[in-house]
């Protein structure tokens, strides 16, 4: 039995290539059975360390001295406003980073990229969110923007329920890494 923990929302990334490695493995090992659990960062960063996941994938935002990290793949993350909210409709050539701080901001309220961001850049968040999802839904009341996956937005794009703010100028990159323990040394399976 293998168990890896994804963090979410990877399955829309075409830069993840979990599925072609997924694929591969079972060619590699079939007599293996493979477990994929989805969670936080943190709850991943834990299972790993305790064993309960021999292999985590999760975006990097600071790294542990008992893990090991190998990096994999990336994911922008733009600024989007929902279809009611005043930013869907405004020229954003101009606007930046301190026009943020004056916004309904809804982010990650967990040690993510996310969070690193919004103290890095003194935003003022106004709504937290558990997870991508639920950043989506805050999003698309109007009421709040905030950052998401550009492969995650999307299809609320296409449907004209949410739109990109500045992307050129409200972005950042998150790298995703693949996590193991470092004592004990992990099984030849992981």
């Amino acid at each position: 039995d293998l168990h890896v923990a994804l963090f979410e929302k990877t399955a829309s990334n075409p830069q993840s290539r979990i599925p072609e490695a997924v694929a591969l493995f079972r060619q590699t090992a079939p007599q293996v059975r493979l477990h994929l659990h989805v969670g936080t960062i943190a709850m991943i960063e834990r299972g790993v360390m305790d064993g309960q996941f021999q292999l985590g994938i999760i975006p990097e935002h600071r790294r542990s001295d008992s893990l090991g990290y190998d990096e994999l793949f990336g994911e922008t993350m733009r600024l989007y406003a929902g279809a009611a909210h005043p930013w869907f409709r405004v020229d954003d050539k101009r606007l930046g980073w301190a026009d943020l701080r004056n916004q309904e901001l809804a982010a990650l309220g967990y040690h993510s990229p996310n969070m690193t961001l919004t103290h890095a850049r003194r935003l003022d968040r106004k709504a937290t969110a558990s997870d991508q999802e639920a950043v989506a839904h805050l999003v698309l009341s109007g009421g709040y923007v905030g950052f998401l996956p550009d492969h995650y937005a999307e299809p609320f794009v296409r449907a004209g329920r949410m739109r990109a703010v500045a992307p050129g100028k409200l972005n950042y990159h998150c790298r995703f890494s693949c996590i193991q323990r470092r004592a004990p040394a992990p099984l030849r399976v992981a």
